[in-house]
């Protein structure tokens, strides 16, 4: 009977003590700051992506409008859509009988230029 006794802990020593419970919620706050702080930057990231990508959609839909055109009428030129401007250039070489053509775009969200070059040929 007294193993029994010396087994059960007592009245004292039970539960969790406020310091064990200021640490373990101390750890916990340091984690769930390190996931929002994961989850900002990746919002940041896709949002950053985004406009990557809508940018390089407006340069190629311009490369490919100035392809589909007659060799003749691509000039250079600029534009606006939306929040982005939209610039390019054509150079010719007339002896070799193809353009070389740049389109640039900048925008909001952009930290620097997208640009696209293409060749058009004489056929």
């Amino acid at each position: 009977m007294k193993a029994l006794q010396e087994m059960q802990p007592k009245a004292s020593q039970s539960g969790f003590t406020i310091l064990e419970v200021m640490i373990a919620i101390s750890i916990l706050a340091i984690g769930l700051l390190a996931v929002f702080s994961g989850q900002n930057m990746a919002i940041r990231g896709n949002d950053r992506a985004s406009h990557l990508t809508e940018g390089m959609t407006l340069a190629q839909d311009k490369l490919e409008e100035l392809l589909a055109s007659p060799y003749d009428s691509v000039t250079a030129g600029t534009g606006t859509q939306g929040n982005y401007s939209i610039a390019w250039t054509v150079t010719e070489y007339a002896g070799d009988n193809y353009k070389l053509i740049a389109v640039e775009v900048n925008g909001q969200g952009l930290k620097k230029s997208l640009e696209l070059r293409c060749i058009k040929t004489l056929l």
